[in-house]
C-alpha cells in the first residue's frame, strides 16, 4: 500500500517547486494512504453500473422483468447494443435471465437489486441533501 507521510510530502513538493511555499496542513504528522488493489474489483463494477446505458438498463429491470425488445425500444437503442450491455450485466452477477416462450425475460439479481438500491439511495442523497 502506498504511504505518503505529510511532513515528507509537504517538503518534497516545495523542493521540487510544486507549491510557492510549504502549505499549510493541520494535521502534518499524518500518514495518508492510497486505496489498496483490492479495490479495483469494486471500483469496476461501480464503473460498469454508472454506465448511463446499463444503468438505465438497470433501473428499467429494477421495475419490472423485460426482454431485450422492450429495453432496446425504450432506449431506442439498437437490441443488439443492449444484449451487450446485458452480457455484461450477467458477468458481474447484476442481471439473470429466463427463457420464456420465444423471449429471454431479464431481471435483477438478488446483488444486482442491492447494488441499484444502494445507488438510487446516493442518487437521492446527492440530489436532495439533508437540511442543516
Amino acid at each position: 500500500m502506498d504511504q505518503h507521510p505529510l511532513k515528507e510530502v509537504t517538503l518534497k513538493i516545495r523542493e521540487l517547486g510544486l507549491c510557492s511555499a510549504i502549505p499549510p496542513i493541520q494535521d502534518i504528522d499524518k500518514t495518508l494512504h492510497l486505496p489498496s488493489e483490492s479495490l479495483e474489483n469494486p471500483l469496476k463494477l461501480l464503473r460498469s453500473v454508472l454506465e448511463p446505458t446499463r444503468f438505465k438498463i438497470l433501473y428499467l429491470l429494477h421495475q419490472s422483468p423485460l426482454p431485450t425488445c422492450v429495453i432496446a425500444y425504450i432506449l431506442k437503442q439498437d437490441r443488439t447494443l443492449i444484449s451487450h450491455h446485458l452480457t455484461k450485466l450477467m458477468e458481474l452477477n447484476l442481471v439473470e435471465v429466463k427463457r420464456v416462450k420465444r423471449f429471454n425475460i431479464y431481471s435483477l439479481t438478488e446483488r444486482g437489486t442491492t447494488i441499484v438500491g444502494k445507488v438510487l439511495e446516493l442518487f437521492k442523497e446527492i440530489t436532495h441533501p439533508p437540511e442543516v
